[in-house]
């Protein structure tokens, strides 16, 4: 074979690779919407405070902080005479 058959071969193979990888790239891509997915979650639940959860959330912790409050009070209470070594 000659060296300028070759060459053309060459040519000719590289030009179409190149209109190839042009067309692939000047293809419209596949429309999102067409697709259908479907999501599923194990494991702990996750927390959206969104709206009326929100003000749910918000009156449980007031009633969590108040009732931690009552009974650090009532411990502080019963344990005011003690110390670290027992009674004073």
């Amino acid at each position: 074979m000659k060296s300028t058959s070759v060459k053309a071969i060459v040519a000719k193979v590289m030009t179409v690779g190149l209109l190839a990888g042009a067309f692939v790239l000047a293809a419209p891509m596949k429309a999102e919407a067409q697709q259908f997915g479907a999501v599923v979650e194990v494991g702990f639940p996750h927390n959206d405070y969104s709206h009326r959860d929100y003000f749910e959330f918000q009156r449980r912790e007031a009633i969590r902080r108040h009732e931690e409050f009552v009974r650090r009070q009532e411990w502080e209470r019963v344990h005011r005479f003690h110390d670290r070594f027992g009674w004073r």
